[in-house]
């Protein structure tokens, strides 16, 4: 092979697809699960849930999620998300906004990259909507002397997602759930409370049950019920109340079994188990805890499964029940291989193993995955998969899922990976001989694995590096390599044997052909060859040039061969074998020779190498011990110096640290020396030769032999019970060493018996020893031995101890004693000693009797721990409460809650009241409890702040000297409630608190300002402030509203714009959007806050920055200018700094070229993007229009694009013209006719006729002949009969000559055949032209025409016409003329035919129009574009107006299929229709389609949500008042007393209230009724509502029942009393009366003129309203909403069957009043797809809730209804009362009740604004 040492440039384009060009790199590793999700999710509505999933990989896997079927989860605005970390949220959602598909279905997770993709489990996910609910309690027998069991009763709708948590012993003693109770009471597991050894005394007490919801974290507590002893104490026999029939736990976790039986005396309890022959009973153990009704399992095994049977009996008799515990023991799923490598072709097999515990589990479910899509049954055997003839679609990742009958799934993944496979060639070039000039392509196409590469080689030589060769080559999807040379203008030299090679390290391949170019012989450079002796050479000649008649070799001036190894091939190759160094050396001649004697000669040097060869070493593996001496000597005994030797070991140098020496013996030896051999000596040695001809190797193993000895030696250890531990034991030695674990039966020198695998005892693959809830019975010595067979082995004794850390029987007990006797608490608990106890007040105070002289501790020790005491002495109120008896040890602590109750009865004084009340200070009285005040010696005035959220400490004054019942209280804050209380003290102690007295002082200024002060940018144009309220001490006063200011930072003006939020009263936080700011900009923002004093402070500064947005300008000074025939340069300016809204990223250029096609391609349309201010834009056709267009770009998108700015290329040379025809004409002359070319790349200047005449092989004449460019024919005349005459043409433009035709040839002939010279093809013209189709033919012919092989006749068509010359003329055109013409011509000596196909082109027809969704203030609208007209559509207009409105237009561009109009206004009524153009005309107009933006005018609110009457004000919720949809504007409020005037003026708060959350109206009388009457206004109409309210007397109380009855008795004198709103009413009905008369008019007028109006549509309307009728046909099954679709890409199809639209959308059929679409013409309804968006709260679209529902009693809001705090609602139904009115809701109910609610149906007024 020859070898070159030329560079040469080869251009790569490389187009790698990840998935087929990277698989076989080591770096790349399939996804695997990190984080998966779990099986089953729960959440509650009010809380939302999540799904974590992550996955590894390399590259990184992408996450994401699909249902059940395999559809992707997309995401739902405010109800379901997908977070970039792959995390599945599903957001909380109102209970009318539950979706089963979304709340309560199946997800799965899927991770994926460029090796495959896993699918997880089945995540079953329920959302719980949480309900109120209560909780009673039941009593089941409550015997003197025996057992009462109180059972709490939840609901069965909520009770599996309730348990009890506590009961309490009222009034402050809680019981918390245990397994053995403390003597008295007992609180079961299942939450059943049991009390023992019922006495009279417990009749008066009381309990409550505590449950808890499981979800939600909601606590709800039953109403106390008392005990009521049944006097009966006779016997009763026992009866099983309560017991858990099926228990399920996971292996190692603890089971309770519970059994509860009801009886007296109360009964025994006996436990038996029935999973052996017969029933056995279960005894007390390290694990099992007999409790009376409670069986405790802990840590339970599979053994543990069966069936219980309890049996509780008394004198009385016996009754048992039977219980079955089910243990499910976890499996392990494991594939075998989890990584495979198959070569191509061969066969893969994976097998599922399925453990548990260690041990195979038999048959299970079991389902395979490839790539996330299950695999049929086919190719399995059961837990085996076999993929038979392995090809690059079976690679990627294979899952195996096991799923089990519990409905529990598990699954493990391996990754199928293709091994090496050698390079197979696909396709390749054939030899080919041309003459000098035109372009050439060769390309071969390889398969392999890994991706094999393709070089290419010229007789051996690389290719030339001249311009005129390129290479390309690139990656196919499967991994195909295609590689290709092209040769722009080939020459002679470049002649030659061409050969394509494909290597990978698998081997390699290649093919090789000639291209043989006419010319002289032509021997390229040969460089010096280097061969190898003993192989061998293969000499090839360079020779270009074509023909060769012969290749000669020379070598000292002798012809070869001349030597038996040397042969000349038939190819001119040389091929000497074997070569030899010194016969072969030396200079070598080649000669070429064509058949004139034309010759060329080139010389080039051979040099011959002998490569070097060693002797093999004596054995392949040498083994020797630790410690050893060993050598190994390398000899070359042949080969040609210089030599290089290197020693290696395991393929790398030797390390000089390895203690191993080299000696150099000579040029031809080498040792290598190890004086002392360890462990690390192991490995493979190679001795490594090398010269220039070749390396060569020489390798032996050696294996050291070493002994086991420690690498993590065990060692004593403790472990706590109940606990896991780890001994670890780890040694290494060649070979391996094995490790035993024994365990000593007896003492430390004892016998040792091995230790097993078992339950709760894993013995680890590295050694260790891992012992799970460790017992008393695992303690002793351990032995762990290691021994590999070298040496005796190793071995180490270990102890192991088991620590008990403190427990106690029980978790808490009870004891009561009356005030001054003496408390005896006492503990009893077990463990390992010492024991410290410490007694505990309230879980944190220590009790030293050091400091509290009413208090002593025993303790003394008993067999099992320590028993400890606690005394009181005299005892009184303050020592009730929690004590706690904590005891600790060495390992751990645990304490255990007693309950003291001291009984002393209060007496407080009474009649607490404020005297005087101001901003500091309040006066309070109050009276004695009784009148004997000498007892009392002072009182004790107690104050604190009643603030619910931070409990102070009381503060008190003294009154005393003589006692007085008042006292001022001073210094303290203003607006601020406080609550007082009185404690009366004398000789025997204090009584209780008296009742607390709940003050509120006056208020003053704010004197904070508002803290956490921030903005949020939500948009570019809005920022969201957010503060929260003052501190409460400085708020001094209810926070009316908030003043915020703001302002731009880089203006110079230090004034803020100020806007006023009104605040909730309740000292929330707040929070404005600022909308219509700058874009882009950054903003300096202050928040005072303002009460009914006045303003406070402002705040401090804070600054935001609105996000970008993309810019609103486009690009300027866009300019153009034509490099060549294939590029442009684009050079543009940056939009105005103002208009960027944003950081621009870069700009985006868009051109297409302008190509009057019949369909333009769709590919036409091209964008580059750059961050540059020019572009070169290359590759483009020649001599060809485009138009450009530039937009800029932030990282918010693309901004505005610039004005089409029109661009042409330069001319270029011409193609080859497309045909050329030669006829005779004559026996001496020809007629030759030519085609232009399909790409003239210019203006065609002229034609060059090349004409040759051949006699046989001899060419006897040639000539060339210029014509002018508008001739496409030529007739050679005084030609040579019976002679062969070739004829090619070519164009010229004003670049140059461009591409010859192909060469068509013709005899001269007497005989002159019928020919066409006219050539046919496609002919477009435009509708109502004229068209002339040639048919010129020479040798007198007949002709026929034919359209569609039907005859044409003259006159046969109305507007054709045939011609003498043979041309068909046809005039005005019309689309029924387009089809196939032919021409057939015949004279009896020859006949031929042609073809023309005529395009007729028409204007489009109408477009087909979809309304795909509806906001408040968009439409997003589809269109299927319908016939074309034969001619590309250039653009659409969309024609809209609002009802009574002017018509806008709007031009879209043609490559446009959908639309959304936005801006427009709420609740309003559009018209649209659309038409298409094309060059030839406009089509008519779609379908009128009528669609409704969302929004109605304001609806009317419940009276009881939105007042709420004081004493002296009534607080007005207005964020109550629903807005359907439309945002409200304004309110117009005003008030008045109800009196027997019935013109009694009315009181005007405000006519222009901005919406706000809540308004207070002030200065009401109390115990008076009162009528509001409220407008509210929106965009789409105004609502109007009167409702009643009667304020609270003056301390708070319910009215006096008279005013009520008042209120229901002017009911019906206020009904009809307003005149002025009477009258319009009855108009109103009128006028709708009338207009329903004039549609039905309307209609019937429609009917009778529509068969007119059909009979004058034309072919194009006929096609328009078929389209139309199919559609329109379908619309039943569309009848359905869809979901507002964002952003549609182009291939997007609009919703064609009902399957296709969201099932999350909500639609309401037509009626006549809020037909959503409505037609314009008389015919069936049009193809609108009717849509109601669901939206929680759209601020993007000015919505804050939907439209309501069509029916009258349902109505659907979005609008959360918050709770209110400062006041309870429960009777605010009674203080208020509505009526109210709308044009499309009526209700007409009144309600009539002894309660305070009024109905007043009349004055309601809604004005729609269209």
């Amino acid at each position: 092979m020859w070898i070159s040492s030329r560079f040469f440039v080869i251009f790569l384009l490389l187009h790698l697809d990840t998935t087929c060009s990277e698989p076989f790199e080591a770096h790349l590793r399939g996804p695997g699960f990190v984080m998966e999700p779990p099986g089953r999710v729960e959440f509650s509505n009010s809380s939302g849930g999540w799904l974590d999933c992550s996955a590894s990989g390399s590259p990184q896997p992408t996450v994401d999620w699909v249902h059940a079927d395999g559809s992707a989860v997309t995401e739902i605005h405010g109800v379901r998300r997908v977070l970039r970390n792959g995390t599945l949220v599903l957001m909380p959602f109102a209970a009318a906004a539950y979706h089963q598909d979304v709340h309560n279905t199946i997800y799965r997770c899927i991770a994926s990259n460029s090796v495959g993709r896993i699918v997880s489990r089945d995540v079953q996910v329920r959302a719980v909507v949480a309900q109120a609910y209560k909780v009673d309690v039941e009593v089941l027998s409550a015997s003197r002397g025996c057992t009462a069991i109180l059972r709490c009763v939840v609901p069965t709708f909520v009770k599996e997602l309730v348990r009890v948590v506590s009961w309490v012993h009222e009034p402050a003693i809680y019981i918390y759930p245990s397994l053995q109770g403390d003597g008295k009471f007992h609180l079961l597991p299942t939450g059943e409370l049991l009390i023992h050894n019922l006495q009279e005394s417990d009749e008066s007490q009381s309990f409550r049950c505590r449950s808890m919801h499981r979800l939600t974290r909601q606590v709800v507590v039953s109403s106390p019920t008392r005990l009521r002893i049944n006097s009966h104490r006779g016997i009763i026999s026992p009866s099983v109340v309560e017991h858990t029939a099926h228990v399920q736990v996971s292996q190692d976790e603890g089971a309770v079994l519970l059994c509860v039986a009801q009886g007296c005396p109360s009964p025994e309890y006996s436990w038996f188990t029935h999973n052996g022959a017969g029933p056995l009973p279960v005894l007390s153990g390290p694990r099992v805890r007999l409790l009376g009704p409670i069986l405790a399992i802990e840590a339970v095994t599979g053994e543990d499964s069966g069936v219980y049977k309890c049996t509780a009996g008394n004198v009385g008799g016996e009754a048992s029940a039977e219980l079955r515990l089910t243990v499910a023991t976890p499996i392990q799923v494991e594939i075998s291989p989890n990584v495979l490598s198959v070569h191509m072709g061969g066969t893969a097999e994976f097998r599922c193993l399925v453990t548990s515990n260690g041990s195979p589990v038999g048959m299970q479910n079991i389902l395979w995955y490839k790539d996330g899509r299950q695999l049929p049954s086919s190719g399995r055997v059961e837990d085996t998969l076999v993929v038979p003839r392995v090809s690059r679609e079976n690679r990627g990742m294979y899952q195996c899922v096991v799923r089990r009958p519990e409905g529990d799934t598990f699954q493990a993944t391996a990754e199928l990976q293709l091994g090496d496979a050698p390079p197979v060639l696909l396709y390749s070039f054939i030899e080919q001989t041309l003459q000098p000039g035109p372009a050439v392509s060769l390309k071969c196409s390889a398969a392999g694995n890994p991706t094999p590469q393709i070089s290419w080689t010229l007789d051996g030589f690389p290719l030339p590096s001249n311009g005129r060769f390129m290479i390309g080559q690139y990656i196919t999807v499967h991994g195909d390599v295609i590689s290709h040379v092209n040769i722009s203008h080939v020459m002679v030299e470049d002649g030659g044997e061409y050969a394509c090679i494909a290597e990978n390290r698998a081997g390699r391949v290649q093919h090789a052909a000639r291209l043989n170019i006419y010319g002289l012989p032509y021997i390229r450079l040969i460089p010096k060859v280097t061969a190898v002796s003993g192989e061998t050479l293969n000499l090839k000649c360079p020779v270009a040039g074509y023909p060769i008649e012969e290749i000669h070799w020379e070598r000292g001036g002798r012809e070869l061969p001349d030597d038996i190894r040397q042969r000349v091939q038939p190819d001119g190759s040389l091929t000497i074998s074997p070569v030899q160094k010194n016969s072969d050396s030396g200079v070598y001649t080649c000669w070429a020779r064509n058949k004139q004697g034309h010759s060329a000669r080139r010389s080039g040097e051979v040099t011959v190498i002998v490569p070097p060869k060693l002797s093999p070493f004596q054995t392949n593996i040498l083994q020797l011990n630790m410690g050893d001496r060993a050598s190994l000597t390398c000899s070359v005994v042949k080969g040609d110096l210089p030599l290089t030797i290197n020693w290696r070991k395991d393929g790398r140098p030797i390390d000089p640290t390895q203690h191993m020496s080299v000696k150099q013996v000579d040029q031809y030896n080498s040792i290598l020396v190890i004086e002392n051999l360890g462990s690390d000596h192991t490995g493979n040695y190679s001795c490594v030769v090398r010269n220039s001809a070749a390396e060569v190797e020489n390798s032996q193993a050696l294996l050291v032999n070493v002994p086991p000895r420690w690498i993590v030696e065990p060692v004593d250890a403790n472990v706590e019970r109940n606990r896991h531990i780890m001994l670890h034991c780890q040694a290494q030695g060649v070979p391996t060493p094995s490790i035993v674990w024994k365990k000593a039966t007896g003492s430390k020198s004892g016998e040792y018996e091995e230790v097993r695998e078992r339950p709760f005892t894993k013995l680890l693959g590295n050694g260790s020893l891992l012992l799970q809830h460790v017992k008393e019975d695992r303690e002793g010595f351990y032995l762990c031995q290691a021994n590999n067979g070298i040496g005796t082995g190793i071995g180490k004794v270990i102890q192991l101890k088991v620590n008990s850390s403190p427990y106690f029987s029980s978790t808490s007990r009870s004891v009561m004693v009356k005030k001054g006797d003496t408390a005896l608490l006492q503990c009893a608990v077990s463990g390992d000693k010492p024991i410290n106890i410490v007694w505990l007040r309230s879980g944190k105070n220590t009790l030293n009797p050091s400091t509290n002289y009413k208090i002593s501790v025993k303790q003394e020790a008993t067999p099992d721990g320590v028993s400890a005491e606690l005394q009181i002495r005299t005892v009184d109120a303050t020592d009730s409460g929690p004590y706690f008896c904590r005891a600790s040890n060495l390992y751990g602590n645990d304490q255990q809650l007693v309950q003291l109750q001291v009984q002393e009865p209060p007496l407080p004084p009474s009649v607490l009241e404020a005297a005087m009340i101001s901003s500091r200070s309040v006066n309070i009285k109050w009276q004695p409890k009784t009148m004997g005040t000498g007892d009392v010696t002072k009182y004790l005035v107690e104050f604190r702040e009643a603030d619910p959220l931070f409990v102070e400490q009381w503060q008190q004054i003294e009154v005393k000297d003589p006692p007085m019942f008042n006292a001022l209280i001073e210094n303290l804050k203003p607006a601020t409630r406080y609550a007082f209380r009185v404690i009366a003290e004398g000789s025997a102690g204090r009584s209780a608190p008296s009742q607390e007295l709940i003050v509120r002082t006056e208020p003053q200024r704010p004197a904070g300002p508002p803290l956490s002060l921030s903005a949020r940018p939500l948009s570019s144009t809005e920022l969201l402030i957010s503060w929260v309220a003052p501190l409460p001490e400085l708020r001094h006063g209810d926070i009316q509203g908030y003043n915020v200011g703001y302002k731009l930072s880089s203006s110079g003006n230090t004034a803020y714009n100020f806007t006023s939020v009104a605040g909730d009263y309740d000292g929330g936080n707040g929070e404005l959007l600022l909308s219509g700011l700058a874009k882009f900009a950054r903003y300096n923002v202050v928040v005072q806050a303002f009460n009914q004093v006045g303003p406070g402070p402002l705040s401090e500064p804070t600054g935001a920055q609105t996000m970008e947005d993309v810019p609103s300008r486009p690009p300027e000074d866009v300019r153009c200018a034509a490099l060549s025939s294939q590029s442009l340069q684009v050079s543009w300016q940056p939009p105005p700094i103002y208009h960027t809204n944003g950081l621009l990223q870069g700009y985006k250029l868009i051109f297409e070229p302008i190509i009057d096609d019949i369909q333009p391609s769709k590919d036409e349309v091209e964008s580059r993007k750059t961050t540059a201010l020019t572009m070169v834009l290359t590759g483009l056709r020649k001599y060809t229009n485009y138009s450009i267009q530039v937009l800029a770009h932030t990282r918010m998108g693309d901004g505005v694009v610039s004005k089409p700015l029109f661009c042409h290329s330069e001319e270029d040379v011409p193609e080859a013209p497309a045909d050329i025809k030669v006829v005779s004409s004559s026996s001496q002359s020809l007629y030759i006719s030519w085609l232009p070319p399909n790409e003239p790349n210019g203006v065609i200047t002229k034609y060059s006729l090349y004409t040759r005449v051949v006699n046989g092989r001899e060419e006897l004449n040639n000539e060339k002949r210029s014509l002018p460019s508008q001739q496409a024919y030529y007739e050679a005349k005084g030609l040579h009969p019976h002679m062969e005459y070739q004829f090619w043409v070519t164009a010229s433009t004003r670049v140059g000559e461009g591409k010859s035709s192909r060469v068509s040839s013709q005899i001269t002939t007497n005989r002159v055949p019928a020919r066409i010279i006219s050539f046919g093809g496609s002919v477009v013209r435009p509708w109502r032209s004229t068209v002339t189709l040639p048919c010129t033919a020479v040798g007198k012919p007949k002709r026929e025409w034919f359209k569609s092989d039907v005859a044409l006749r003259q006159g046969g068509m109305h507007n054709s016409q045939l011609l003498d010359s043979g041309d068909l003329i046809i005039s005005s055109l019309q689309l029924a003329d387009g089809g196939n013409y032919s021409c057939q011509v015949d004279n009896g000596i020859g006949t031929d035919r042609l073809t023309h196909t005529l395009v007729v082109q028409v204007p489009p027809t109408a477009p087909v129009l979809y309304v795909t969704s509806a906001t408040s203030s968009s439409i997003l609208m589809h269109w299927k574009c319908g016939f074309t007209g034969n001619a590309p559509i250039t653009g659409y207009t969309l024609f809209y107006r609002r009802t009574n409105g002017n018509t806008d237009e709007m031009q879209l561009s043609r490559h446009a299929s959908s639309h959304e109009l936005k801006g427009l206004v709420c609740g309003s009524t559009y018209q649209i229709h659309l038409s298409a153009q094309n060059k030839v005309g406009t089509s008519p107009t779609s379908t009128m389609l009528h669609v409704r933006t969302q929004g109605q005018s304001p609806g009317h609110p419940a009276s009881t949500a939105l007042l709420a009457p004081n004493s002296t004000s009534l607080l007005v919720r207005l964020h109550s008042w629903p807005d359907n949809g439309c945002p409200l504007l304004y309110f117009v409020l005003q008030y008045r007393a109800v009196t027997e005037d019935p013109d009694a003026e009315w009181v005007l708060v405000s006519n222009a209230l901005k919406p706000q959350r809540r308004i207070v109206v002030n200065n009401l009388t109390p115990s008076t009724l009162y009528q509001l009457r409220m407008e509210a206004h929106n965009v789409a109409g105004i609502s109007q509502a009167d409702f009643t309210f009667v304020t609270l007397t003056k301390d708070g109380d319910p009215p006096p029942p008279e005013i009520v009855h008042r209120g229901h008795r002017g009911q019906t004198t206020v009904i009809f009393a307003n005149m002025n709103l009477l009258i319009p009413s009855i108009a109103a009905v009128s006028g709708m009366f009338c207009t329903i008369i004039m549609v039905i008019v309307c209609y019937r007028h429609m009917l009778k003129n529509a068969q007119p109006h059909a009979e004058q549509a034309n072919h194009i309307q006929k096609e328009s309203l078929e389209n139309r009728a199919n559609s329109e046909a379908a619309q039943r099954e569309r009848y359905y909403a869809t979901i507002h679709k964002v952003s549609m890409q182009n291939n997007d199809k609009i919703p064609e069957t009902s399957e296709d639209i969201s099932p999350y959308a909500t639609f309401q059929l037509s009626e006549a009043g809020g037909n959503m679409s409505q037609p314009h013409h008389g015919g069936p309804a049009n193809t609108l797809l009717h849509s109601f968006m669901y939206h929680e709260r759209a601020l993007a679209e000015g919505c804050s809730s939907p439209p309501p529902a069509a029916s009258k009693n349902r109505r659907r809001h979005s609008r959360k209804t918050e709770p209110e705090s400062e006041e309870s609602e429960s009777d605010q139904d009674q203080l208020t009362s509505s009526r109210t009115e709308s044009s499309n809701q009526h209700e007409g109910k009144i309600k009539h009740n002894s309660s305070l609610i009024q109905h007043f149906p009349n004055h309601n007024i809604s004005i729609t604004y269209l």
